[in-house]
């Protein structure tokens, strides 16, 4: 039978690149193999969340509700007047606040709801990207248009140098900060800049914030404080919205080491967030009610969050010892820089017996150039032992014929 034919972008999905790249690499013959490509926590976030479930561990008998929990409600609104405390009561998150399950998801629906809104529309994507952020672009039925993000920027896409027309026709912008896979961070002045453009052209600027918990120095900042900001320079007229063309995702999954528990949020301009009720209480996926109480659990806690930073704060240490790197202010991967990505990768693998993602796979030729050529992404979410043995294994490999510029 047919099929949609617009799903065939799916097609080059990076982790299919990658098992055809590395299909014919035959590791070493007992060593273990050790996968740094995919960001998935592998270590627990301490026993909160699993007392919390112990706790909550009732009513799964009942449909949980599309807008959530009051528990889960006032946890996010003291998790956000800590994180960024001049949001605090920005806006009233009973109306514009959701659970979400995980980020993915809803990151795809966003395109949904801005679909038919332009016409010639344009949906950018910051690149390298997430997949659900294409995923989102692609259900936009926009032309999907590619935000390079390179080390001269400090890998923050440039969406102010997007031509007037563009930005005209465009219907949807996905960005991300901490940046995934590079680990930039957005100052608040550019996120300002960011949420001007669109309400100056009328798109609505999603903001991916998963890694806003995971930083080196300092916490980054974020989309609602630069909304709060943008709110108070302009006098906090009651009648505006404060974040009228914008919406912010949030989750649990690297915050927390509870990807599996598939929860966060998200939070925005209120005529998109009414909209996306109305989807997920048709066609969404809920988060069960015992699951967004412990979820409630972990927002309410920051002291698991400062273990799981120390802990990869250390695994970063021990990237600068073996490779001599600096480690990138956000997030938990390492966006290395050699000559040849795929052909570091497959050497890893054929002679280290170590799993990695090419950064070409990661990102789309856009401007004559892919961005993420000449990189290669390792995650280092595994135990201290096993990413000090993964990066030994990457240093044995990373010579100096190997070395390519940032």
């Amino acid at each position: 039978m047919k099929l949609n034919p617009d799903y065939r972008l799916f097609d080059g999905n990076m982790f299919v690149q990658m098992r055809a790249l590395l299909a014919d690499a035959a590791p070493p013959a007992g060593r273990d193999l050790l996968d740094m490509s995919i960001g998935e926590p592998q270590i627990a976030g301490g026993d909160l969340l699993m007392r919390s479930m112990l706790t909550h561990n009732e009513g799964w008998q009942f449909y949980p509700k599309a807008t959530g929990h009051p528990r889960f409600t006032m946890a996010v609104e003291s998790y956000i007047a800590r994180r960024w405390p001049t949001a605090a009561g920005l806006v009233d998150l009973e109306k514009q606040m959701l659970p979400v399950p995980g980020t993915r998801e809803p990151l795809g629906l966003m395109g949904g709801l801005v679909k038919g809104t332009k016409d010639n529309a344009a949906a950018l994507v910051a690149n390298p990207y997430y997949h659900a952020w294409r995923a989102g672009a692609l259900a936009s039925g926009a032309e999907i248009l590619y935000l390079n993000a390179h080390a001269g920027s400090g890998f923050v896409p440039d969406l102010g140098a997007q031509p007037e027309d563009v930005l005209a026709r465009t219907s949807i912008v996905y960005l991300c900060s901490p940046t995934n896979p590079q680990g930039g961070v957005m100052s608040i002045a550019q996120i300002k800049a960011a949420i001007k453009l669109a309400r100056q052209h009328d798109f609505l600027l999603v903001m991916d914030e998963c890694y806003c918990d995971i930083w080196r120095d300092a916490p980054p900042a974020g989309a609602l404080e630069a909304a709060a900001t943008l709110h108070a320079e302009e006098g906090g007229d009651a009648a505006q919205d404060p974040l009228r063309n914008l919406v912010v995702l949030n989750s649990l999954s690297k915050r927390s080491s509870a990807a599996g528990l598939r929860a966060g949020f998200v939070i925005g301009d209120a005529s998109v967030m009414a909209l996306y009720l109305k989807v997920i209480a048709n066609t969404g996926s809920l988060v069960p009610t015992p699951l967004l109480l412990a979820a409630a659990d972990l927002y309410d806690d920051d002291s698991h969050v400062a273990a799981i930073r120390a802990h990869y704060d250390h695994s970063f240490a021990l990237a600068v010892r073996h490779l001599s790197v600096t480690p990138p202010p956000g997030g938990f991967f390492l966006w290395l820089p050699v000559a040849d990505d795929r052909q570091f990768v497959w050497r890893l693998m054929q002679e280290q017996a170590v799993r990695a993602m090419p950064g070409s796979f990661m990102a789309e030729v856009s401007d004559g150039i892919n961005p993420g050529a000449g990189y290669v992404r390792l995650a280092l979410v595994h135990d201290h032992e096993r990413t000090e043995e993964s990066l030994a294994r990457v240093a044995a490999l990373y010579d100096a014929d190997s070395r390519g510029a940032a």
